[in-house]
């Protein structure tokens, strides 16, 4: 199943980000002969281990490792493009056989400035509000959710 390119095209135009890569093995991977079992870790695991590392040495894996209690991958990666991500994911050996799915990150830093915008708005409207009614006894301040692209 390929779903990360599906998810990853509507990000053609980001600048580098960081992004939460999760690689779940296949339900039908866990039921396994031995022999299956010493195949897939031979063809498929140990390659993706050996390959994370060397991804975490050159810089775009920041940090990540075997989910535990589980079988599969979790990793932050660091991609210039969304075709650097599409490359990075695609050159594991696991990926053909893991559904993977693909969280862009923000930093704390832009989440702190548009929350900022986000009161200072709301303050002014409530202002604005407070000072044109004044006979009025209580003025409701909406909150409208912010959407996904404002978190």
């Amino acid at each position: 199943m390929r779903l990360f390119s599906l998810e990853i095209k509507s990000l053609t135009t980001m600048p580098a980000n960081d992004y939460l890569v999760e690689m779940k093995i296949a339900p039908s991977a866990n039921v396994l002969t031995r022999e299956e079992g010493i195949a897939f870790t031979e063809r498929f695991v140990l390659p993706t281990l050996q390959a994370c590392e060397k991804l975490t040495t050159s810089g775009d894996i920041l940090a990540g490792g075997p989910i535990l209690g589980a079988m599969g991958f979790a990793f932050i990666a660091r991609a210039d493009s969304p075709r650097h991500l599409e490359i990075i994911v695609g050159s594991l050996a696991i990926w053909p056989r893991a559904q993977t799915t693909v969280v862009p990150l923000g930093t704390f830093a832009t989440r702190a400035a548009a929350v900022r915008e986000r009161l200072a708005s709301n303050k002014a409207v409530r202002a604005d509000s407070s000072s044109s009614t004044t006979h009025e006894s209580s003025s409701a301040l909406v909150y409208n959710s912010p959407t996904a692209h404002e978190f």
